[in-house]
């Protein structure tokens, strides 16, 4: 793989970045500060117009530091001049200026480790741009270790790439300062680079939400359980103090979970077994209410309806996984999993107790344990936590009417009847067909990712659920 790109400065002048970006540019290295320690005059213009033409970007500083406190400086600069704003390549620490060469190779380590903690510290990846010479007799073995980005080419530079002179080492070459770029009226420094630095950023923004959302459905469950409080959530005898941890505590089935889940347009089952129903809305409060019934299916608050989709979704595992959702006795109890060992596998449950084994039907929410060998665990349903979050389904499924507002008929031989508006969501469990010539009362109209009209309906005077509008004649 490799990636063209070009390093910019003052030098260059004004630049018609729209023809640069019609000529097509992978990356784009802004010299940031110049001698004296002052910005560049056209960094903040070619910065702009690099995020406009969505062209991937990094800075180099070129360094006339003497001592440790220059260079410090330097970086201070670098770092303020960025101000936080998002880069996807590094920050090059540009080593070139003929005086460093008499501090040595030793001296020159110490002082690109300087500059580097203060990047570092910023939030900012660090590399260091030298040429050939300089990496061959000035960088020491420590700092070889950090990206390189190596200058090299020819006396004759004409700006075209020399195979012969590409360095073996470095994650990208300088390979010409006299390239002739569309849209920039001097000779410019033409690159490529061997490193993907947009691609690692998206995996480790990807990571660190994962991490994010791992964490936060863990800790809801631990708040829940009363991890640290030792006082968990009680099931509620009435629907008085739903929202109150301890109060009105009874075997009701009454808990704030169903509610919450009848507010967004979906069956919250109040007054019965609620073990999925609190998974579910553990998932909705991390990723959405899409993305919970795509994981969990139309049929979220019966576990052998969430068995059965996770097989037909191929997330269904027989091997345990943090975050994922732990299935007991055929279906009749659901968890989560918080972490496992060799050993044995934690969990987070609703509609439990604190007695050991699995109890179904149960009034509180525990945190518990099961040895892995348990043959009451039937499997686990795996949740990719990369999964990008929906709230605004949320949001618009707590302004849903639910009173009709006019009478329609199925047009389609059969019309698939969707837990949200959109072909790709799971179908509802209690109604999931309906045959041309059904009526149904048409509550309201939503839109579906791809921008066409979903009616909300009521079926049978109880049952909600979603169809495509074109299916619907209004009577």
């Amino acid at each position: 793989m490799e990636l063209k790109g070009i390093d910019v400065s003052a030098h260059q002048g004004k630049i018609n970045w729209d023809k640069v970006a019609a000529y097509g540019m992978d990356f784009v290295m802004l010299r940031i500060t110049e001698m004296g320690n002052v910005v560049d005059s056209y960094f903040e213009t070619n910065y702009a117009a690099c995020n406009k033409y969505n062209i991937p970007v990094g800075v180099y500083k070129y360094s006339y530091a003497m001592t440790i406190t220059e260079i410090q400086s330097e970086a201070r600069k670098v770092v303020s001049t960025l101000n936080g704003r998002k880069i996807q390549y590094p920050v090059w620490l540009d080593l070139e200026y003929h005086n460093q060469r008499t501090l040595g190779a030793e001296s020159i380590h110490k002082m690109a480790d300087a500059f580097r903690e203060i990047v570092e510290a910023a939030g900012y990846k660090f590399g260091i741009y030298c040429n050939l010479d300089w990496y061959t007799n000035m960088i020491c073995s420590h700092l070889k270790k950090y990206d390189f980005w190596i200058a090299r080419y020819p006396t004759n530079d004409n700006g075209t790439l020399q195979e012969r002179l590409r360095p073996d080492f470095g994650v990208g070459w300088q390979y010409s300062s006299k390239a002739t770029i569309p849209g920039i009226s001097t000779k410019v420094d033409r690159n490529i680079f061997y490193k993907n630095y947009v691609e690692e950023q998206k995996k480790e923004e990807t990571a660190v939400a994962t991490t994010d959302k791992l964490k936060e459905f863990t800790d809801l469950g631990d708040l829940y359980a009363g991890e640290e409080t030792g006082k968990p959530y009680l099931e509620k005898a009435t629907l008085a103090y739903l929202d109150d941890f301890q109060k009105n505590a009874g075997y009701n089935n009454y808990t704030k979970f169903a509610r919450d889940v009848n507010s967004w347009g979906q069956p919250g089952c109040q007054g019965q077994p609620w073990c999925a129903v609190y998974q579910f809305w553990k998932l909705v409060k991390v990723f959405g209410l899409t993305k919970a019934l795509q994981i969990m299916g139309g049929g979220f608050y019966n576990c052998q309806s969430v068995t059965r989709h996770a097989k037909q979704k191929g997330t269904w595992k027989k091997t345990p996984k943090k975050g994922a959702l732990i299935i007991f006795r055929n279906g009749s109890h659901i968890g989560s999993v918080r972490t496992y060992d060799t050993k044995y596998v934690y969990t987070n449950e609703g509609n439990t107790s604190s007695a050991a084994g699995v109890v179904a039907n149960g009034g509180a929410c525990r945190n518990k344990k099961y040895k892995l060998t348990d043959s009451a665990i039937d499997g686990y349903v795996w949740i990719d936590y990369g999964t990008k979050t929906d709230q605004a389904s949320t949001e618009t499924a707590k302004t849903l009417n639910t009173k009709p507002k006019f009478v329609g008929k199925v047009t389609a031989t059969e019309l698939n009847v969707r837990s949200w508006a959109g072909a790709e969501n799971p179908k509802i469990k209690k109604w999931p067909l309906l045959k041309k010539g059904n009526l149904v009362d048409v509550c309201d109209t939503v839109k579906a990712a791809d921008g066409s009209d979903w009616y909300y309906i009521r079926i049978d005077g109880k049952y909600y659920g979603f169809v495509a509008a074109r299916y619907i004649q209004k009577q």
